[in-house]
């Protein structure tokens, strides 16, 4: 079960379309279990079926994370063609078992879906998502 504040899944979904037709990225933080904070990244792969975020770009987000005292809870990308299911890609980065994968599927533009997983060892579990 993933806990995570409204405003992030708008903002998810504000970054996917935005972002369309390519891939947005980003990464999530919060204290406890609970999501409260989105870091938007710039996807390096410009690419509509990859991701690929920024060393640098990403080690500035993990120190602001840790100047605000907060939690890697979370990674999101967007699927702007393609159902919310990890592909085989996304499955072998997966770096980080303890936090929850959200993928934003734009099949619809009009009606993102958003699904969490989380992938460890080539496993894939979804994760309930509760929204507060």
């Amino acid at each position: 079960m993933v806990h995570i504040a409204w405003d992030i899944i708008e903002g998810m979904e504000s970054h996917a379309r935005e972002s369309y037709p390519l891939e947005c990225c980003g990464l999530l933080a919060g204290k406890e279990k609970l999501i409260t904070a989105i870091f938007q990244t710039r996807n390096a792969a410009a690419s509509v079926d990859k991701y690929e975020m920024d060393p640098v770009e990403q080690l500035n987000v993990f120190e602001e994370i840790d100047r605000r005292s907060l939690k890697l809870l979370g990674i999101y990308h967007s699927h702007p063609h393609h159902p919310c299911h990890p592909s085989a890609l996304d499955i072998s980065r997966a770096f980080y078992p303890d936090t929850a994968f959200f993928i934003i599927s734009l099949v619809d533009v009009q009606r993102p879906r958003i699904k969490a997983f989380t992938i460890g060892e080539g496993t894939v579990m979804e994760e309930e998502i509760v929204v507060q």
